[in-house]
């Protein structure tokens, strides 16, 4: 039993000793701007960026990782009314957006950038291959007609004259943004409280031809 009571204990002190460990923070907006039939249209949003490096004494499977969280929505853009134009969140790989723009491997490493990124505003165009998935619906009160679009055919999915101008990553002293995504897909709350994917199983299923099925809430919102 004391066996026992002291390992509850230690594990107790775990999150308090990870703090003890580099921890790096920055907020990001990502910018989108399309080319429209009736002018130019741009939309944003600002994320939360936070990193830390694993301690090396700290039992896991991989000692000494920086690993990283994100708070924050999708970016999306309204191109015609009642049709937008989104770009999912990226999960882990939104620290590496801000790196990949503005201090990238392996003239800078990765330590050095985050410490850099923490200190830095500035913005610049995300290059090419670090774009995210771009996805519309085509009825936006239905998650299941979700469809993944070609950045660089915006045309295929909403029609001659439609374009992506731009995608432009910010460092930012601007807020975290909030309850915008919800705003436009009214249907959001509901899945993340009952974990469903956007077909409305609670499971990713491989085998489905359905694209909704590989998309969460977690591509939309971050809490």
């Amino acid at each position: 039993m004391k066996r026992i009571l002291a390992t509850l204990a230690i594990l107790a002190l775990f999150p308090l000793l990870a703090g003890c460990g580099e921890q790096w923070s920055w907020r990001q907006k990502l910018v989108l701007e399309v080319e429209t039939p009736r002018g130019i249209v741009t939309g944003s949003s600002v994320v939360r960026v936070k990193l830390r490096r694993v301690p090396e004494w700290l039992p896991s499977n991989n000692p000494g990782a920086i690993v990283s969280d994100i708070e924050g929505e999708a970016s999306f853009v309204e191109v015609a009314p009642g049709r937008y134009l989104f770009a999912l969140l990226r999960g882990g790989r939104e620290s590496q957006l801000a790196r990949e723009t503005f201090f990238p491997y392996p003239e800078t490493d990765v330590p050095e950038a985050n410490g850099r990124l923490e200190k830095f505003t500035g913005s610049a165009a995300l290059p090419r291959k670090s774009w995210p998935v771009f996805v519309t619906f085509t009825d936006i009160s239905d998650p299941t007609t979700v469809r993944r679009v070609d950045p660089d055919n915006l045309a295929a999915s909403f029609g001659p004259g439609y374009r992506l101008r731009s995608v432009t990553l910010e460092i930012t002293d601007e807020p975290v943004t909030e309850g915008e995504v919800e705003k436009v897909l009214g249907w959001l709350d509901e899945y993340e409280q009952k974990n469903l994917q956007l077909d409305g199983e609670r499971y990713r299923n491989a085998r489905s031809n359905q694209y909704a099925s590989r998309l969460n809430v977690l591509d939309f919102i971050r809490r």
